[in-house]
C-alpha cells in the first residue's frame, strides 16, 4: 500500500497521534505527513503511506490555506485559547474597513518568529519541549509569504478570516500580529486547514471513513506533477544511481517510466545527479 492519503484531522488530537491511528488502520508501518496541525486545529493533512514517504521532501513546501478565528481581549503564552493568559486589555472597537485594511498589510513576503509552543526544532529539540520547562530559546525569524488574506466575518470580539500562505507560516503568530495592529490583545481561538496545494478539505477522508475502508490513495505521479518529468525506457543508469546528461534547466526533475516515479535528480553543473531513488 503506497500513496498519499488526504485525511481530515479532528480537533483534540495531535498530528503524531493521527498518523499513528492511520498507520494502525492501514496495517502499514511507514507513514509521514507534510505539516503539523496543533491539537486545537482541525482540517486537511496530507499523509504519505509506504514507499510514498520517500517523496516527503518534495511536497512539504506546498502552500497551505487556513480559516482562522482570532479572539480579542487577551493574549496567552501559547498564542491560542488553550494557553495561560499573559496579558488582558479592554477591547478597542473595530470595524470591517479597519480590519480589512490591516489584513491587507500582511500580504506578500515577510519574516515571522516561530512561537515557543511549536514543533520547530532547535538544537535537536522541539521548541515546545523547552517552553514546557520554562526555558526561552533564541529563535531566528523565518521567511514566509501571505498570498491571499480576506475577512470572513466580525462577531463582537472575534474575527474570522481566510488566508493562503507559504509552508511554515504560523497562524497563531499571525493572529497575535493582527490583534496588535488593531491596538488589541488577541490569540487564536479556532483553526481549520482548508487546503494544501491544489487539494481541499472536501477531498479528504475522516478517520471513520478510513477505518471502514472508504478511502482512496493518490498516486505519487499525480501529486508531484508540478515538477518536470523525464520519461525513460532504459532505466539501467537510473537504477544504478549514475549521473545523467539531460537537456533541461530545472533544478529538480523526476525520472519516470510508464507513469511511475522512479527517482529524483538534481542539477549539478552540466549533469543531473540522483538525489533519491523512489522505486
Amino acid at each position: 500500500m503506497n500513496g498519499i492519503l488526504l485525511v481530515n484531522k479532528p480537533q483534540g488530537i495531535t498530528s503524531f497521534k493521527l498518523v499513528e491511528k492511520v498507520r494502525r488502520m492501514l496495517g502499514n508501518e511507514k507513514a509521514g505527513h507534510t505539516g503539523t496541525l496543533d491539537p486545537l486545529a482541525s482540517g486537511l493533512m496530507m499523509l504519505t503511506i509506504g514507499k510514498a514517504t520517500k517523496i516527503l521532501p518534495y511536497i512539504v513546501s506546498h502552500t497551505k490555506e487556513y480559516v482562522a478565528v482570532l479572539k480579542l481581549g487577551f493574549s496567552t503564552d501559547t498564542l491560542d485559547v488553550t494557553g495561560t493568559v499573559t496579558a488582558e486589555k479592554e477591547i478597542v472597537p473595530i470595524d470591517k474597513a479597519q480590519v480589512e485594511k490591516v489584513l491587507k498589510e500582511f500580504l506578500g513576503k515577510s519574516q515571522q518568529l516561530p512561537p515557543m509552543y511549536s514543533a520547530k526544532k532547535v538544537n535537536g529539540r522541539k521548541l515546545y519541549e523547552y517552553a514546557r520547562n520554562n526555558v526561552e530559546i533564541e529563535r531566528k525569524p523565518a521567511d514566509i509569504e501571505i498570498f491571499e488574506i480576506e475577512l470572513i466575518s466580525i462577531d463582537n470580539d472575534e474575527i474570522r478570516f481566510r488566508t493562503l500562505c507559504s509552508a511554515g507560516t504560523y497562524i497563531r503568530t499571525l493572529c497575535q500580529e493582527i490583534a496588535y495592529k488593531l491596538n488589541n490583545e488577541g490569540c487564536m481561538k479556532e483553526l481549520i486547514r482548508s487546503g494544501i496545494d491544489r487539494y481541499s478539505l472536501e477531498d479528504s477522508y475522516t478517520l471513520d471513513d478510513i477505518e471502514k475502508g472508504n478511502y482512496a490513495l493518490l498516486d505519487s505521479y499525480e501529486v508531484l506533477n508540478d515538477y518536470q518529468y523525464v520519461e525513460m525506457e532504459d532505466l539501467t543508469d537510473v537504477l544504478n544511481g549514475k549521473p545523467l546528461r539531460l537537456e533541461r534547466s530545472d533544478d529538480v526533475v523526476f525520472i519516470t517510466n510508464d507513469h511511475r516515479i522512479i527517482a529524483a535528480y538534481q542539477k549539478d553543473g552540466d549533469v543531473y545527479r540522483c538525489k533519491r531513488g523512489l522505486w
